[in-house]
């Protein structure tokens, strides 16, 4: 299964859950974006600045530049790995994402 086939299945995962909406390639909860696929092929997540340092620090994840030459802080790249894995990261950036619509 390539990568962008599991994202797909993600997707499938998350719009099950009635706080989720899908835009285009991303989920969004309260119309916030906490996960992605990117046009180079990549999955993306939003989460705490400190909890992005240790997934770049420990290998687990890769810095998110969206084309503007600077990192994002917030936003990390997993690497492919097992849609399992990749739930769970996705599941702790909706968690992270505002609870209440402003």
């Amino acid at each position: 299964m390539s990568a962008q086939d599991k994202f797909m299945k993600l997707m499938d995962h998350f719009l099950q859950i009635p706080d989720v909406k899908k835009q285009g390639n991303s989920l969004k909860k309260n119309r916030k974006m906490f996960a992605m696929w990117t046009k180079n092929d990549q999955f993306v997540v939003k989460l705490p600045e400190e909890r992005v340092n240790i997934l770049i620090d420990t290998g687990k994840g890769l810095p998110y530049d969206p084309g503007t030459g600077k990192y994002m802080k917030e936003w990390v790249i997993i690497p492919p790995s097992s849609l399992e894995s990749w739930i769970g990261y996705a599941e702790e950036a909706k968690q992270f994402a505002p609870s209440s619509k402003k």
